[in-house]
């Protein structure tokens, strides 16, 4: 099976001729990276991990203006071994992304301003495993099932019962009936080994700002629910990004959905 990115930026080509699209701006956070098209379409990408500068990118540096750059060059970084690259890729992946699903919503079981928990049927005996903490989700979580396990690089010095090794993901990922997995995951290049380490689970939600992407080459590899946020203002978000604000400060302009896949 060809590697999931290049299924992704497959699927943007696919459904929209590039030659008609420009991108109108790109803005780089201490939490996120956006980049907004000319139609308003605008597409996020965790970057806390890399704090280098747009220019910090060659191709970017002597840049006259957003509308220059070539779509395609951009989404090709989305395959990236290097991390500023491989943001500024998907961010303009997931923008695109937005742009068709404006046009493709009826192709798809989409429910809107809800979590992707409330779209999942737990039993006491599952096993769910949060790949990143996911703001919120762990004390519901904990009040639905009898097992949680949350990994996540940044919380490794805490000793809580719920919080695991980075190195226990691989054997956690394959008893696990429920899994969850952050958006940092698809900017970290960490999300196809994650997928195939999860393939015993009958639920997989793929949760977060930076999950704004088609969602069938995910629903292929084993995803049940891809959870994002359309951004209604793009002009606020990408101001708030660049003020060094994440999530919960930009939500207020933007509407949650969760597309289902339809077999579920």
């Amino acid at each position: 099976m060809p590697k999931l990115m290049d299924d992704l930026i497959a699927e943007v080509s696919r459904a929209t001729d590039l030659r008609t699209l420009r991108i109108s701006k790109i803005s780089k956070g201490y939490f996120f990276t956006g980049t907004m098209l000319d139609d308003g379409s605008c597409g996020l990408c965790y970057s806390l991990f890399n704090q280098d500068s747009i220019n910090s990118c060659v191709y970017f540096r002597n840049l006259n203006s957003f509308g220059s750059l070539d779509l395609d060059k951009i989404l090709e970084f989305a395959k990236s071994e290097k991390d500023l690259e491989r943001i500024l890729g998907i961010s303009c992946l997931n923008a695109l992304s937005q742009h068709i699903l404006k046009t493709e919503l009826h192709h798809y079981r989409i429910l809107f301003k809800t979590d992707p928990i409330d779209h999942i049927n737990f039993k006491t005996a599952d096993r769910v495993v949060m790949i990143g903490n996911i703001r919120g989700f762990l004390p519901k979580l904990q009040a639905l099932v009898e097992e949680v396990a949350v990994i996540d690089d940044r919380l490794q010095d805490i000793e809580m019962p719920s919080f695991k090794r980075l190195e226990a993901t691989q054997e956690q990922l394959k008893n696990a009936t429920i899994v969850f997995i952050t958006g940092s995951a698809i900017a970290n290049n960490t999300l196809e080994p994650v997928l195939k380490w999860s393939e015993n689970a009958r639920e997989i939600a793929v949760v977060g700002p930076s999950a704004g992407m088609m969602p069938d080459p995910l629903f292929t590899r084993g995803v049940t629910i891809l959870s994002s946020m359309n951004i209604m203002e793009p002009n606020a978000v990408l101001q708030t990004i660049e003020s060094g604000k994440g999530t919960p400060y930009f939500k207020q302009y933007c509407n949650k959905y969760n597309i289902l896949r339809k077999d579920r």
